[in-house]
């Protein structure tokens, strides 16, 4: 199965739990994307292409300003990668052995070049033609668009992970869990990532961490702050990097915890600094 579509909005999308049911090649023209997955993350702009693995994520589409987000995209399955990798096997063992990779990825991002634009456009033409040509040629667009990207970056095409996770060991939960301390994600769709109700999710983190994530999860994100803090970083920019939207929810959650807000805590550090260097013999 391949398909193409071309998605235009002229709404900011929100953060939204997402099922692919196929694979998905994404040709952002206009606005930005940002994607989810369990262990991974990523944000495309319009100046690259993603290739996206079927199952659970996350999604987020920013439209620029006074403009529309536009997307190419192609969909295909496990058939027409595995098809595509038989008829292609010669030329996949003249790969090197050292670019071939264990570990699998959800996503590959690739940068634009003159063949990808040229192939959006080329690809927009498809559309226009009767379902019995256009699944012809989407077969051999899907196979000259791969065939490009397998001689410029063998190494991550061969990382592309085809297989859908649906039972997550403990270490998987934990590295979603602890990857995305900083990304704002709800206990909701976490479990989502995770591929399992919230109850089962709860039920699984409480034996992983015994606590709740909720208070789990507030914790890093106040352990994080407070370092970042001590780092003398603003506190008006460290609210971001641990994943709190506005400077003021941040500042109240960071007194509940250590009884003051962030500046003051900032300038207390300092002050400590400033007097053991001056105690110094």
């Amino acid at each position: 199965m391949i398909k193409t579509l071309t998605y235009t909005s002229n709404k900011q999308a929100p953060r939204n739990k997402i099922f692919l049911p196929h694979h998905l090649i994404s040709f952002l023209e206009q606005g930005e994307k940002v994607v989810y997955y369990a262990n991974e993350a990523t944000t495309i702009i319009d100046d690259q292409l993603v290739i996206l693995s079927s199952g659970n994520c996350i999604m987020t589409e920013k439209i620029p300003v006074k403009n529309s987000y536009v997307s190419t995209m192609l969909l295909f399955d496990n058939t027409a990668f595995s098809n595509f990798l038989v008829k292609y096997a010669s030329l996949l063992d003249k790969i090197p052995k050292s670019q071939t990779v264990k570990e699998k990825k959800p996503f590959v991002v690739f940068e634009k070049d003159d063949f990808i634009r040229n192939y959006i456009t080329s690809l927009k033409l498809v559309q226009t033609k009767p379902d019995s040509f256009s699944d012809k040629l989407l077969e051999l667009k899907f196979e000259e668009l791969m065939l490009h990207l397998l001689e410029k970056y063998p190494h991550e095409i061969l990382c592309f992970n085809t297989e859908m996770k649906e039972n997550y060991a403990d270490f998987e939960i934990r590295k979603t869990v602890e990857l995305n301390i900083s990304n704002n994600l709800t206990v909701e769709e976490l479990s989502f990532l995770c591929h399992m109700s919230v109850s089962t999710f709860n039920r699984k983190f409480i034996k992983l961490y015994s606590e709740t994530p909720s208070k789990y999860l507030l914790q890093q994100k106040m352990k994080l702050a407070k370092f970042l803090l001590q780092q003398n970083e603003n506190p008006s920019e460290v609210f971001f990097k641990v994943g709190y939207e506005n400077h003021s929810s941040f500042s109240k959650s960071f007194k509940q915890a250590f009884g003051i807000c962030p500046k003051e805590f900032q300038h207390q550090k300092l002050t400590e600094s400033r007097q053991h260097l001056t105690d110094q013999p």
